[in-house]
């Protein structure tokens, strides 16, 4: 209750202000908007390459950063949610200035109830997927939806993932034309011939070929909506096939960190369970190796989901390091037991990470993993990395979820520096001089 009252009388006159402020530069702009749970930064940024490919002067304005004219970069804040209202008007008139059409707006759930994108009109909106997050905040997932929807009250077109839960309650709720794209159900867009291997992805599309570096099954779903947009916006077809070959990079999403150890590391956002599973498939599929995954779960959010993260890490990697994200004011300690509490006690094994000293032992660790999941629950997260890196051997896959692209660590009300980046590279250097 608390939160509406701020919406309606705080976030929605303050945000009319700044629109007036600012000469309401969204009229001046065709707005594409993409909302939903998981995707959203990697379908926006795609969108965001196929329309300078197709020469028009375009920018973006996503959760890790704003873009436009000759890739000129602006801040917009820390962690993940859409900027501040006087951050986005402001975006909005520079970009106007600099001769920028078309805008490509990552929309968070949160960002649609407090109104940031008001005085946005949307040309086409689509939405990713909804998947458990946030409910800290929305309190149910209905919650959750209904205020997704909203996005398309503003919007003349939308498209829809037929695939997900969400979409039978969003169109019944929706009044504009919307086209809908899928893998498993007929849509207007839907993906067939699916093949994944170590270095590509390839599927069809209404009989059309598409092929991709990007070896990840989930990006089927990434590449079917932007396809569908940019269709409303009357882009060619070829134009999206030939971005796609070399998929466009995202910061922090599966982004490689290259070392000399022959180990394949990633960085991911993964950081709800619907995402965790979706990018851990994904690799256990078309890699040989030990799957080692290196994640936690932010305090002071949906406290739900982390039992639900920890089931799925336990099915699909070999070896997993549940550590700190952004603890804020909760007790690591107490983060990591509901991870763990989702953890099947019969099919896996906890080891204390202290124990872990001698070559000997690290070797028992990694033949044990072949035969039940092992996991180790470690405060530090640099000591996470450190570990993960030991246990590693060629061939085998070490993925860090949940930070992604952020540059800080929350501990209580304080952010420390921080990089992914980094972490990997200091744990690839104790390896290198031991």
């Amino acid at each position: 209750m608390y939160q509406k009252i701020k919406n309606y009388f705080w976030h929605l006159p303050k945000n009319l202000f700044l629109n007036a402020y600012y000469g309401f530069p969204s009229k001046k702009l065709t707005l594409i908007g993409i909302t939903g749970t998981d995707g959203k930064t990697t379908t926006s940024v795609l969108l965001y390459e196929i329309l300078k490919k197709a020469g028009i002067n375009a920018g973006i304005i996503s959760t890790i950063y704003a873009k436009f004219g000759n890739n000129q970069e602006m801040d917009t804040g820390l962690h993940m949610t859409s900027p501040d209202p006087a951050r986005i008007q402001e975006i909005f008139r520079k970009m106007i200035q600099a001769g920028v059409t078309h805008v490509v707006c990552e929309v968070t759930a949160h960002a649609i109830d407090q109104h940031r994108f008001l005085g946005c009109n949307f040309a086409v909106s689509g939405i990713t997927n909804t998947s458990h997050e946030h409910l800290d905040y929305f309190k149910n997932i209905s919650s959750y939806v209904d205020t997704k929807t909203k996005l398309f009250r503003i919007s003349k077109n939308a498209i829809l993932n037929k695939d997900d839960p969400s979409f039978s309650i969003i169109k019944k709720q929706i009044k504009i034309p919307y086209k809908t794209f899928s893998i498993k159900e007929n849509s207007d867009y839907q993906a067939n011939k699916i093949k994944l291997d170590q270095n590509s992805l390839s599927f069809e599309v209404n009989n059309q070929k598409f092929i991709t570096d990007s070896n990840t099954e989930y990006q089927v779903y990434n590449i079917l909506l932007a396809l569908a947009i940019t269709k409303i916006l009357k882009i060619d077809t070829s134009i999206i096939a030939q971005t796609i070959e070399h998929f466009p990079e995202t910061k922090g999403r599966r982004e490689e960190i290259q070392n000399d150890l022959k180990i394949k590391t990633i960085i991911d956002f993964a950081h709800t369970p619907f995402a965790l599973e979706a990018s851990l498939y994904s690799l256990k599929k078309t890699n040989k190796g030990n799957l080692i995954v290196i994640f936690g779960a932010t305090g002071g959010r949906d406290q739900s989901k982390r039992p639900i993260m920890g089931e799925v890490v336990s099915k699909l990697a070999n070896i997993a390091l549940i550590t700190a994200d952004d603890t804020r004011n909760e007790k690591i300690e107490n983060i990591n037991k509901q991870i763990i509490s989702g953890i099947d006690p019969k099919k896996s094994k906890l080891i204390d990470y202290k124990e872990i000293i001698s070559k000997k032992q690290i070797k028992e660790v990694i033949e044990l993993s072949q035969k039940k999941f092992v996991y180790f629950n470690i405060p530090s997260r640099q000591d996470a990395f450190n570990l993960a890196i030991k246990l590693s051997k060629p061939e085998d896959v070490v993925i860090a979820c949940g930070k992604g692209h952020e540059t800080t660590i929350l501990d209580g009300h304080t952010e420390y520096p921080w990089s992914e980046a980094e972490a990997f590279r200091t744990a690839f250097r104790l390896k290198t001089n031991k």
